[in-house]
Formats: structure tokens, C-alpha cells, sequence
């Protein structure tokens, strides 16, 4: 069952992935999850150049931090869920990565100044309440021609494939609170996670406004997709 909503506060969204946490650290550490481990993952560190501070914005467990500290001489895994953060200093965890249990705004608003040379959020900015603070406090964090690469549903197929397309409610040109049992390619789980759909102007305008210009973008396909899932984005601080 799809519910589609105006508007949904961060606070209940959080409680959500920390209900999930262990769940999604199993799926992605045995390779259960086709996206994050062929899809998203190679597509973000295909992207990522050698930098040497680095910030992962809705860090989630930490899978992906530890990933890509191989590419950073300093990384910082930033995310709401208590859970997941937890997960991840107890995995996901080393000498030169550290972990805030922190919304991006949160964090943003405790810098003096960026500290970043690059950053990268994988299918967070879809869990934000609010896309352009998601955008503007990325955007705070991120020296000026700081790399930003990011992951994010593909707009106009996702609602196919997570089925609420044909729902009376849905408008693609409008934003709405995406409830549903969580799902990968094998298994629909019985709990219960929300996303936002937006129309793809709006994540390309939102990231102009935040002070973005936009370097490049791919359309990701994975085994058993009909059509791409996901964006890849790759934009720079101005």
C-alpha cells in the first residue's frame, strides 16, 4: 500500500531508518542489494577523485563512507538515524573517518567555515523534508569548487517501479511524501520508509539556488531494470 503525502516531518522519517538500520546493513553487506553494490556505489566512486577532506551526507550505516575512504585523506559521515550511525562506528569505522549522529542543516549551522573539498550523499537528498535546505547547508559545507556528487530515484521512472504512478493522487510536475513498504529487487520488507518525489527542475534548480553549477549527470541502469532508477549527479560549489 502507497500513501502519498504533502509534507512529512524529519523526525518521523528518522524513526523510520532506524527501524531499518540492521536490516539495511545486512541486505547491502551480502550483496543482497543490486543497486547500492553494482549500481550506486560504482557509479559515486567512479566519480570520485582523490580529495583531501570529505563529507558523506546521509552517511546511513556507513558502507559507503568506509568505501570511499580510499579516495580522502579525511572523511566525515553525517546522518539523522542514531541507529545507523551507531552501525557504522561499530563496522564502517577508522582512523580517518568520524561520524555525527546530525541532519546536514544541523551540521552546517556548527562550521565556521567549509572544511570540504568534496561531498557525496547517496539517496538522501530524497529523504529530506526540504530539498533546498538539504541543498543549501550541502552547499555550506563545500569550499568554493568543491566537487558535490550525489545520487538521487530517477523522477520519471521510479514511480513505475515503486508502483505509485497510476496512484489518483500522484502529479509528476508536483512534490509529495512517498510512503511504502521498503523494497530491493528481492525481497518487499513489511517496513514502513518514506522518500519525496520531486520533478527532476526542481533538484536542478534547487542546486542552482544553492549556489551549484552543474558539471554532469547519468541515468543508471542495473540487472533487471526496465528502465534507469537513478541520477548521478556531479555539480560544483560556486
Amino acid at each position: 500500500m502507497i500513501n502519498l503525502r504533502k509534507a512529512k516531518s524529519l523526525p518521523r522519517i528518522t524513526r523510520e531508518w532506524d527501524a531499518i538500520a540492521d536490516l539495511r546493513e545486512r541486505q547491502i553487506a551480502s550483496g543482497e542489494d543490486h543497486s547500492a553494490n553494482f549500481v550506486l556505489a560504482p557509479a559515486i566512486l567512479g566519480a570520485l577523485p582523490q580529495s583531501k577532506s570529505l563529507v558523506d551526507i546521509g552517511c546511513g550505516t556507513g558502507w559507503l563512507t568506509s568505501m570511499a575512504s580510499q579516495r580522502a585523506e579525511l572523511l566525515v559521515g553525517v546522518d539523522p538515524s542514531p541507529n545507523s550511525i551507531a552501525i557504522a562506528e561499530k563496522l564502517h569505522s577508522s582512523a580517518s573517518i568520524s561520524y555525527r549522529t546530525e541532519t546536514v542543516e544541523q551540521y552546517a549551522r556548527r562550521r565556521k567555515r567549509p572544511e570540504f573539498d568534496t561531498a557525496i550523499s547517496n539517496m538522501a537528498a530524497s529523504s529530506a523534508p526540504d530539498l533546498q535546505h538539504f541543498f543549501s547547508a550541502s552547499r555550506r559545507l563545500l569550499q568554493r569548487n568543491g566537487l558535490f556528487i550525489l545520487t538521487f530515484p530517477h523522477p520519471c521512472f521510479w514511480p513505475l517501479y515503486w508502483g505509485y504512478a497510476s496512484h489518483p493522487k500522484f502529479r509528476y510536475e508536483r512534490s509529495f511524501a512517498v510512503e511504502g513498504k521498503f523494497k530491493i529487487r528481492t525481497q518487499v520488507t513489511q517496513m514502513v520508509t518514506t522518500h519525496f518525489h520531486h520533478p527532476l527542475e526542481q533538484y536542478f534548480s534547487s542546486l542552482a539556488r544553492a549556489g551549484f553549477e552543474l558539471e554532469s549527470m547519468r541515468e543508471l541502469s542495473g540487472r533487471g531494470f526496465e528502465f534507469p532508477r537513478f541520477m548521478l549527479v556531479t555539480s560544483r560549489a560556486i
